[in-house]
């Protein structure tokens, strides 16, 4: 069986081909995600995620009632691009978000069946701490990690919340310097979380899993995005013409 993550990688790997070889100019439309599910066989699901990480590296932007238009892309898109691509094919991963998908996917639904009044309200505080902070243009990642937080608290499983506190102080590191190189990924991250608190509010614990679970591999292409990037100096020795 084929994993969705190299499907979607595929999906990547042919979009960026077209833009890397100038069969699509900035300017043009990508195929509409309809007609890439069609032609290519695969998943929306896989086609939105690739579309996610073009935008994220800025090759594309996409518009409601447009679509996805091809950018014209920085030497140091070019060269971030060609390190993401390289690292979507390795098989490692990284193991702190491997680790939150075992912890964070279980404790969710548990949150979703147990989640007192108290732990609305903090869940309900740290959005809108998050939402001020975007408002601010601030990095939002302590607003975000308090919501990750409240949502633990919520499982009423004291061993859970001992483990995801020692998992903390790197997670906010992690988050510190994503954010400034994918500077998306705080606005998807607070949708991902209305979603997250709706399907707890809603005593879901399904939808709840299913919204936390994209939120984690939402987060995981960011990091990975970030990790690929390189330091201004050497992305500006990229011409961005070698399409070898």
């Amino acid at each position: 069986m084929i994993r969705r993550e190299t499907l979607t990688s595929r999906v990547f790997d042919y979009l960026f081909a077209q833009i890397k070889s100038g069969k699509v100019k900035p300017g043009d439309k990508l195929p509409t995600e309809k007609v890439l599910t069609k032609s290519l066989g695969v998943s929306r699901t896989c086609v939105r995620e690739a579309m996610k990480s073009l935008q994220a590296l800025q090759l594309v932007s996409v518009r409601a009632a447009v679509g996805a238009v091809v950018c014209q892309p920085s030497p140091g898109a070019w060269f971030n691009a060609y390190l993401f691509a390289a690292a979507i094919h390795s098989e490692q991963r990284d193991a702190q978000t491997e680790f939150r998908q075992i912890l964070e996917v279980a404790l969710v639904s548990l949150a979703a069946e147990k989640a007192d009044h108290l732990d609305i309200l903090a869940m309900s505080k740290s959005i809108a701490a998050y939402e001020e902070a975007l408002m601010k243009g601030e990095p939002p990642y302590q607003a975000d990690i308090d919501f990750h937080t409240a949502v633990v608290v919520a499982s009423k499983n004291p061993i859970a919340e001992m483990v995801w506190r020692s998992v903390v102080p790197p997670l906010t590191e992690q988050l510190r310097a994503a954010t400034p190189i994918v500077p998306s990924g705080p606005v998807e991250g607070l949708r991902d979380h209305l979603r997250i608190f709706s399907a707890i509010t809603e005593r879901n614990p399904e939808k709840a899993r299913s919204a936390m679970r994209t939120h984690l591999e939402n987060a995981e292409r960011n990091f990975l995005i970030a990790r690929s990037a390189s330091p201004v100096p050497s992305a500006e020795k990229w011409t961005g013409t070698n399409n070898s």
